[in-house]
């Protein structure tokens, strides 16, 4: 038997095929307005966003524009299509089938449009629980592992370590009665980490050294502490199996894994200055060198200060220079190890306020390379606003290659809205980002490569050669973390995502992660 032929010649056949294929495409049309729907509305983070602080992913608008257009479309072809079909065909069963073939077809299409539109977006995997008792403050942070797997929160109490992937609480390192934490060394060495107390209003004066993975005390040594500058920490710190901490007019050297005393040096003036009393101010320890700026003669007409540099096994002096300052420091920290660059504040308003990059610290023929804090063109912003991590203080700045990378704030700008690089061989400004969010957090992020987080709930990676956006050009979206930042956290790799260490942990979560 031949094929039914209708009037234009066509089997009808065929036609119900043609018939077929509009229904399953009004289906997809259909299938892609629901889709797009669900996932415009449910990208909301807190059932809401819009403005500077509670951003909308890149994607949602255009994603609900589609979800409406395609509706209406889709609604209207669906119900020619069927009206079309079903005079071709009657029943009820094969235009569901066909219907719902069509909406299974555009799911996946779907799924992968809405994440084109939508550009990388990071989500709110965990927080901790809020600290108890509620009059605790974090102090400091260590990350542990080479990729955080832990991340150690030092609180005034106790230390508290988080799995950084699920942030179970894992081992917690309770302070001695009375005393709280007021000194953390800058990094983690051989599995230890160290730790000083304080009394209140007493000088930081009990070191502990802490074993990282399982948060147990492996040695305690006290010693006569010493007044600390405001936020400047560079307290303890460790290297070649020395543990090095900073007392009254004294250093001290430990080992590393079960606390024996090393060695102690007490620091002298230069020259003129012999009888002139020095305190120890920072230090940093690295590649078998301890460098510790010292400031002399602070009740006497003889005021220096001084960059000692230590054998770390030994404590024996390998050479000094003098710091370029004539008063009495009000904060000095170091904000790299390797390359030395420490950042120095003097008393007197008109005297240095600026970070100090040595290509050699041990060469007293070469000057320090001199960045000032305020300049013509920005003001940099190396410390942040209260709240702060006293122990192991957070500073706004990376120190990679060859750059000093800083938040800066434009002239007259009530907040740093600017990443600046400034080259640590001769002090220039080598490149600038002006991102329109106040910079909260600055942090390695492999590589050649600094992480910014901004207020506005956004993350951008830069180059850290020449500023280069790695990425969108407006950055990562991070939703769901609107009022849940202080003004001062600490942001840490780990692994593919980050986790975020408030100091504030009574109104805001403690640590909180992010993932893609």
């Amino acid at each position: 038997m031949g094929e039914t032929m209708v009037e234009d010649g066509r089997p009808s056949g065929t036609r119900s095929l043609g018939k077929a294929g509009l229904v399953v495409g009004a289906g997809a049309l259909v299938g892609l307005a629901v889709e797009f729907h669900w996932l415009g509305w449910t990208s909301f983070p807190g059932n809401s966003c819009g403005g500077k602080y509670r951003p909308c992913p890149e994607g949602t608008t255009p994603t609900l524009i589609l979800a409406f257009v395609l509706t209406f479309a889709g609604f209207i072809g669906l119900t020619a299509a069927l009206a079309a079909f079903t005079r071709a065909r009657p029943g009820r069963a094969v235009p569901g089938a066909l219907v719902a073939a069509g909406v299974l077809i555009a799911l996946w299409p779907g799924w992968q449009a809405y994440l084109w539109m939508r550009g990388p977006v990071l989500d709110r995997a965990w927080q901790a629980g809020p600290d108890r008792p509620a009059s605790v403050r974090g102090v400091g942070v260590w990350a542990v592992g080479e990729d955080a797997e832990t991340v150690v929160r030092a609180r005034t109490d106790a230390l508290v370590a988080y799995d950084s992937g699920s942030g179970d609480r894992g081992w917690v390192l309770r302070a001695p009665v009375r005393e709280s934490v007021c000194a953390m060394s800058e990094r983690i060495v051989d599995g230890i980490g160290l730790v000083a107390f304080a009394r209140d209003e007493k000088p930081c004066g009990t070191v502990w050294g802490v074993d990282v993975s399982s948060g147990r005390k492996v040695w305690e040594r006290n010693f006569t502490g010493r007044t600390l500058l405001d936020g400047g920490g560079g307290v303890l710190s460790a290297d070649a199996g020395v543990a090095v901490a900073l007392g009254d007019r004294s250093l001290h050297g430990y080992g590393l894994t079960d606390g024996a005393a090393r060695w102690t040096v007490k620091p002298t003036a230069a020259g003129d200055e012999d009888d002139a009393e020095c305190e120890p101010v920072t230090a940093s320890s690295a590649g078998g060198i301890t460098r510790v700026a010292v400031t002399c003669g602070y009740y006497t007409d003889f005021h220096s200060a001084w960059i000692l540099t230590l054998d770390t096994a030994t404590g024996k002096e390998l050479s000094r220079r003098a710091l370029p300052v004539e008063s009495y420091l009000s904060s000095a920290a170091v904000l790299s190890a390797e390359p030395f660059t420490l950042l120095v504040e003097e008393k007197d308003e008109r005297g240095l306020a600026a970070v100090l990059s040595y290509g050699d610290p041990d060469d007293p023929k070469r000057e320090p390379v001199t960045i000032p804090l305020t300049a013509d063109e920005e003001d940099l912003a190396v410390t942040g606003f209260d709240p702060k991590f006293t122990a192991r203080p957070v500073f706004r700045t990376v120190v990679a290659d060859g750059n000093l990378i800083v938040a800066a704030a434009k002239p007259g700008a009530d907040h740093p809205e600017r990443v600046a690089a400034y080259s640590l061989d001769d002090g220039r400004r080598r490149w600038h980002a002006d991102l329109g969010a106040t910079v909260v957090a600055l942090a390695p992020a492999g590589r050649d490569r600094v992480a910014v987080l901004g207020d506005s709930q956004r993350l951008w990676t830069l180059t850290a050669g020449d500023g280069t956006r790695v990425g969108e050009e407006d950055g990562t979206t991070v939703r769901d973390i609107a009022f849940k930042l202080d003004s001062g956290p600490q942001l840490v790799r780990a692994g593919d995502g980050w986790v975020i260490v408030n100091a504030d942990g009574a109104d805001r979560p403690p640590a909180l992660a992010l993932r893609p």
